[in-house]
């Protein structure tokens, strides 16, 4: 019999059945957890970091072959080819992400950057500077608060205090405390 399962009437009764009815059955169904173990999620996170490694040498490997096997043949236009392509991906992301810093630090939101992104111009720091404030005169970034209700009135002003009325309070205040008689 199931430890689970025990019931104090059921063992009033004299029965021993160690079946469950279709009731305990749905009971002890929705009181189970459908949780992974930790240490089963870990393995998995695990095995699916070992394969990525696995899939990066594979990937690599195959590079560093094809690179000898040009070099084999001769071929050091082609590989000059690549070597110049990828320097080209690697400038072209530094700029945008230069672009983005600029563009964050000027107020604008990641929808704004992504779109204004392309409208800033120029390669050194200085001239994507130059155009990220041009571009804050004429697009100014959204703001980052929140614009109050339109039915929310101005609040109310203070009733102006007369100064006799201050003086009066503040005797009340001293007399209440004991410190004059």
């Amino acid at each position: 019999m199931k430890k689970e399962n025990l019931n104090p009437q059921f063992f009033a009764e004299g029965e021993v059945d160690d079946q469950e009815t279709p009731a305990e059955a749905k009971k002890t169904e929705s009181n189970v957890d459908n949780k992974v173990p930790y240490d089963r999620f870990k393995e998995k996170i695990d095995e699916v970091n070992s394969l990525k490694a696995e899939l990066a040498k594979i990937k690599k490997a195959q590079e560093e072959a094809e690179k000898a096997k040009l070099e084999e043949q001769n071929e050091y236009k082609k590989l000059y080819e690549q070597a110049q392509q990828e320097l080209a991906q690697i400038k072209e992301a530094a700029l945008n992400a230069k672009k983005d810093a600029l563009l964050a630090k000027a107020g604008y939101s990641d929808e704004q950057i992504a779109l204004l992104r392309n409208s800033i111009t120029g390669g050194t720091d200085e001239e994507i500077s130059q155009s990220v404030s041009q571009l804050t005169a004429v697009i100014p970034p959204k703001p980052n608060y929140v614009d109050p209700s339109p039915m929310n009135g101005e609040r109310d002003k203070p009733e102006p205090v007369d100064e006799r009325n201050i003086g009066v309070d503040l005797f009340k205040r001293l007399k209440a405390k004991g410190k004059i008689k």
